[in-house]
């Protein structure tokens, strides 16, 4: 009994001996440090003299709700600086950097006993007033008279090592008078009342954000920059950009003191641009229909072994510019307005498509808009073109004056239109230089007389219906339309004709509608829908007759 107490004791003696020394691994710990939570990300953006660094992957968040152990403040070491923060910042705006150089930040936490984390560390270069200095501009484009300068910048002010917002200019008149202004997007300076033979100076405050390797700092800032052009004397030449057009006028010498005393201008409908208002200081009035000077441009074809023109003649109601004026062309017409010089200017309505920029000067009656008709006949002889020039199979025999055709009420414009090949094809077709008039002119009216029933039985049933086809160009000549191939039509088998209708002169509308936004200046009426199984010439001639054909507002 007396070993096994002993054996008892010894054994206790043992694990008391062994609980005593458990904790002598940790010892050497007990005077370690224990870090503060760190912030879990490091990014950073440039602005002007200035930086923003990210330090959480959450965002930007308050610092209440910030947790990241015993943490309580937030220190930030650059350039021989620290600053301290008594909160947990989720991002930190640092200014007043003011030297173009890379700056180290280093930026950890500490807790109230002063215990540091992990820093995070990054390096950036602000954008400073040395780099916005060292910007280049683009130089803009300088226009001149003896009195007068417009800058532009056509290629535009935004490029890799910028994006433009806008401007501010000032510059000093012959009179010693302050000219100031703003712009914004496409900026265009109009300087007048200069000395002619000196340099006229501007100086211009660009609003604009730099970028750094392609990508924009945080701010917008403003650069100053002067800009001088040198100013002409009346006799010193220009080059006119509508030649051909100031000759039909008369006017050949091409210097401002030759054109001094050129009081009116005409100019056609399709003119490319007004730039050469500019070097008109005297002029009174100016003419944009066309007037009796110009015709509508022809435009001549040869293909197929056929030749034809269209085009010729007085501007027709339903023609307009092909696509609108763009405003820069137009502007140098909105500044002889703005100015007063003009008396009065001659619009024919939605012509060019600067109804909008002429609006405001319709009230004072300087600005005159010739209203177009309701109706307006369509002259087959000088837009009537040869199917057989886009496709063989097209062929007609078409008499344009229609010949003897069937008696009707009122009848204008008659056109015979035998069906030689399996796809007869009447072609409508403007000028390259125009298109339709969308805008006013909303359907197409036409009488249609068609064959007897027995020249429509059996495999030639199908050539008792008409299909309208629209578009910029025919297929064959796809270089005639800088918009492309704006294609539409209504369906082979929308405008089919019933018996009922056949040997009478019956009224048919088209609607145009589809006609917005499009810049189409060709119409195709087939025969017939372009069947197959039809075996040509027939036994039967397949006759149709075509009237007042005209386009309608309503």
């Amino acid at each position: 009994m007396s070993n096994k107490i002993y054996i008892f004791l010894f054994f206790c003696v043992v694990l008391v001996s062994s609980c005593s020394k458990m904790y002598d691994n940790l010892d050497k710990y007990a005077g370690e440090t224990i870090y503060p939570g760190r912030f879990d990300t490091i990014v950073g953006r440039v602005g002007f003299e200035r930086v923003e660094i990210d330090l959480m992957k959450a965002g930007r968040v308050p610092a209440s709700q910030i947790k990241l152990g015993k943490a309580m403040k937030t220190v930030v070491e650059y350039d021989n600086k620290q600053v301290t923060i008594d909160s947990l910042a989720s991002w930190l705006n640092i200014k007043d950097l003011k030297v173009s150089k890379l700056y180290r930040f280093r930026i950890y936490t500490i807790d109230e006993h002063g215990n540091k984390s992990v820093p995070q560390q990054i390096g950036l270069i602000p954008y400073t007033e040395t780099d916005l200095g060292n910007l280049v501009m683009p130089s803009p484009q300088a226009l001149t008279s003896p009195s007068s300068a417009v800058l532009t910048w056509p290629t535009g002010l935004s490029s890799a090592v910028l994006t433009y917002y806008g401007l501010k200019y000032s510059y000093k008149d012959k009179n010693g008078a302050t000219k100031e202004g703003e712009r914004a997007q496409s900026p265009r300076i109009l300087m007048t009342n200069l000395n002619a033979g000196a340099i006229a100076s501007v100086d211009i405050n660009y609003k604009i954000i730099p970028k750094v390797n392609g990508t924009p700092i945080l701010d917008t800032v403003w650069v100053a920059r002067k800009v001088q052009t040198s100013i002409p004397t009346g006799s010193t030449p220009f080059q006119p950009s509508e030649t051909a057009i100031l000759a039909v006028n008369g006017v050949t010498t091409f210097t401002p003191d030759a054109v001094a005393s050129v009081q009116k201008l005409t100019f056609p409908v399709h003119t490319v641009n007004l730039q050469d208002l500019f070097y008109f200081q005297g002029l009174k009035e100016v003419d944009l229909t066309g007037g009796t000077l110009f015709e509508m441009t022809k435009n001549s074809y040869n293909r197929n072994s056929v030749t034809d023109v269209i085009g010729g003649g007085p501007i027709v109601p339903f023609a307009r510019r092909v696509g609108d004026m763009p405003a820069q062309s137009a502007q140098f017409l909105i500044d002889l307005l703005e100015q007063g010089k003009l008396t009065k200017v001659k619009y024919l309505a939605n012509s060019m498509g600067i109804d909008n920029l002429l609006a405001p000067y319709v009230g004072s009656g300087v600005v005159e808009i010739v209203a177009k008709p309701d109706e307006a006949l369509i002259p087959l002889q000088p837009f009537l073109l040869n199917g057989v020039i886009q496709d063989a199979n097209w062929e007609l025999a078409v008499d344009e004056t229609g010949g003897a055709y069937p008696a009707g009420t009122g009848l204008q414009n008659v056109v015979k239109a035998t069906v030689r090949k399996a796809n007869g094809t009447l072609v409508i077709q403007l000028p390259k230089e125009y298109e339709f008039d969308a805008t006013q002119y909303k359907f197409l009216k036409l009488k249609v007389y068609a064959p007897p029933k027995a020249a429509l039985s059996g495999s030639y049933a199908p050539y008792q219906r008409l299909w309208f086809r629209v578009m910029n160009y025919l297929w064959a000549f796809t270089t005639e339309s800088s918009y492309g191939q704006q294609y539409w039509e209504h369906g082979k088998d929308a405008f089919k004709i019933p018996d009922a209708n056949l040997q009478t002169w019956t009224d048919m509308t088209i609607d145009l509608s589809q006609f917005a936004g499009k810049h189409n200046r060709v119409i195709v009426i087939n025969i017939g829908g372009e069947p197959s199984g039809a075996t040509f010439p027939p036994a039967q001639e397949i006759t149709y007759y075509f009237a007042n054909m005209r386009f309608s507002k309503n």
